[in-house]
């Protein structure tokens, strides 16, 4: 009796052993000090990315004098791809944008001009309906794609005595950004924030990325919490702006068309 108890405790002992070896693995892996920068803006792209669905929101913006400009907006995202459009209540649709290529091709309807333009270059970087956004900070483009690291990581304090991984990217091909300084939680390696640099390097932005906000997922009726982020702040440094989008529900039960990513349809 006493033999076979040994013997169950061993075979329990040893598959949990083999249970837990590799979730030990993938922790050891996942200290960041064991990384290479360039894998670390790998695991920033991914904490930045969103699943396919459609997203609602709202975009406000609250200019130097502290008066706001409220637009709500849709996101609709499908395999890299990505549609939004802004309304508003006194003007109705006021842009629609739609991101191709992961991001690297951008197409801008404007009500207001009924123009149906394609962003090229430094196009890309202006203000989304005069917002501390960039037309660029809302594609989705991969940093890692883009960016290849400045210096090496390290361990800073944030605002309230927060420890954070420290590093900075700047861009391979000329770009309004001349850098971008990455603070990034230790531990689940999302972006707390990203200061922008402009080509003179002087900082004119920050971007303050918040997760684990409940959303509304419509389809399933029940608050959820997302692993995607749920609100972004924009400071503009230089006009003093704030600019927040805030993402309010979510549902990834319904069939996204893929005409909506057509060009063509913007000005429909």
């Amino acid at each position: 009796m006493i033999g076979l108890l040994r013997n169950y405790i061993f075979a329990a002992t040893l598959a949990g052993l083999i249970l837990l070896t590799p979730a030990r693995a993938e922790e050891m892996q996942q200290d960041w000090r064991e990384l290479p920068v360039q894998a670390l803006v790998a695991r920033l792209d991914e904490k930045l990315s969103y699943v396919d669905g459609v997203y609602s929101g709202k975009l406000t913006i609250i200019d130097e004098n502290g008066r706001p400009t409220i637009h709500d907006f849709q996101m609709h995202v499908k395999q890299g791809k990505r549609f939004l459009e802004f309304t508003s209540p006194a003007r109705g649709v006021t842009m629609r944008v739609l991101y191709l290529r992961q991001g690297e091709e951008i197409w801008v309807w404007d009500a207001r001009r009924r123009d149906l333009l394609q962003l090229r270059g430094a196009d890309q970087f202006k203000a989304l309906l005069n917002s501390g956004f960039s037309f660029r900070d809302l594609a989705g483009s991969s940093l890692e794609a883009n960016y290849h690291p400045a210096n090496p990581a390290r361990e800073l304090e944030i605002e309230g005595g927060e420890p954070a991984i420290n590093f900075s990217i700047v861009p391979m091909l000329p770009s309004s950004y001349g850098k971008i300084s990455v603070m990034q939680d230790r531990q689940s390696f999302r972006p707390l924030r990203l200061d922008v640099y402009n080509r003179e390097r002087i900082l004119f932005k920050t971007l303050e990325i918040s997760y684990g906000i409940p959303v509304l997922h419509t389809g399933l009726k029940k608050d959820i919490v997302p692993s995607w982020p749920v609100r972004m702040e924009s400071l503009d440094l230089e006009s003093g702006s704030i600019s927040r989008l805030e993402i309010f529900t979510f549902d990834d039960t319904l069939e996204v068309s893929d005409a909506i990513f057509l060009p063509d349809y913007l000005n429909r």
